[in-house]
């Protein structure tokens, strides 16, 4: 037998690994335990908070300005072009707190902790590939906000937040791929599409988030998906991650978007899509502005 495995043994060992690594972050996450690093304790006691009907702008603003960077944050997204064109500048965190909602607080919070991910020490090693996946969300979430204006059928902060959260799965995988292993352990994207949906599900729902984001976020690639009823969230996520595919890819068929049945139900037509892609396109500059 050989002392060293050749290349395709080699690749199959390497997937072996990849499939046990995620297997047990799945495991981990359906007993309710979330293991990000350098993921700021303020982010995570906002999505607690938030996941009380009955929570009061005080107490949310209490929670916010436990962190500077949180609140200077949210204070951004409340004066951003993209939330608020015209008025007074809001300079109190209560006031910025009602003015830009629940969802959007969600947002900011969730953007806030991502950056701090990026810019941790011990991440340096995939801050490349965080990056990546930051201006992945920030493009799909222009794109669902876009799609939620067109369409009106789907809340625009929810669309929003869902398009923001729709790779979080993948940062999750990424942030706890073990140093020591091969460069490409981790980052296959291919490898990454089977898994980070349903690792992204099961974090969404420890963070208490709303059910239907989560099924959107667990159902982003069900592209033939049909259902009774009126449109929803994941049929707007499943357009929105399929269009922001094909602005990547030049060369693919822009055809395909308006045969999906989660487009017809939403309503959305060829001249729809392109508002939509001239639309997103500036929201992606005011959105990288309004999250820091």
């Amino acid at each position: 037998m050989p002392a060293t495995l050749q290349p395709q043994s080699q690749a199959a060992a390497t997937q072996q690994s990849m499939f046990q690594f995620v297997s047990e972050l799945a495991r981990e996450l359906s007993t309710g335990r979330v293991d990000l690093p350098s993921f700021p304790d303020a982010a995570a006691r906002v999505q607690q908070v938030l996941s009380d009907e009955t929570v009061t702008g005080e107490r949310i603003a209490r929670v916010v300005s436990s962190d500077a960077g949180l609140a200077a944050r949210i204070l951004t997204m409340a004066n951003s072009t993209l939330l608020h064109r015209g008025g007074s500048r809001v300079t109190d965190l209560r006031v910025a707190v009602t003015r830009i909602g629940h969802e959007n607080i969600r947002t900011a919070a969730l953007s806030y902790a991502t950056a701090q991910l990026r810019r941790a020490a011990d991440l340096v090693h995939i801050r490349a590939s965080l990056d990546k996946c930051w201006q992945e969300g920030v493009r799909v979430a222009a794109l669902a906000r876009a799609m939620a204006k067109e369409s009106g059928r789907v809340r625009v902060d929810e669309a929003m937040l869902a398009g923001l959260l729709h790779n979080i799965g993948k940062i999750y995988i990424l942030a706890r791929t073990p140093k020591d292993q091969p460069e490409s352990f981790g980052h296959n994207d291919e490898e990454l599409r089977s898994w980070h949906p349903s690792i992204g599900q099961a974090l969404i729902e420890n963070w208490k988030l709303d059910e239907a984001l989560a099924a959107a976020v667990g159902g982003q690639f069900e592209l033939d998906r049909s259902h009774a009823g009126e449109p929803d969230l994941q049929d707007l996520l499943i357009v929105a991650v399929t269009v922001a595919a094909q602005m990547a890819d030049n060369s693919a068929d822009d055809s395909v978007l308006v045969r999906l049945p989660a487009a017809t139900a939403l309503g959305l037509t060829d001249s729809a899509f392109v508002r939509i892609m001239l639309d997103s396109q500036a929201d992606v500059e005011m959105l990288q502005a309004a999250l820091g």
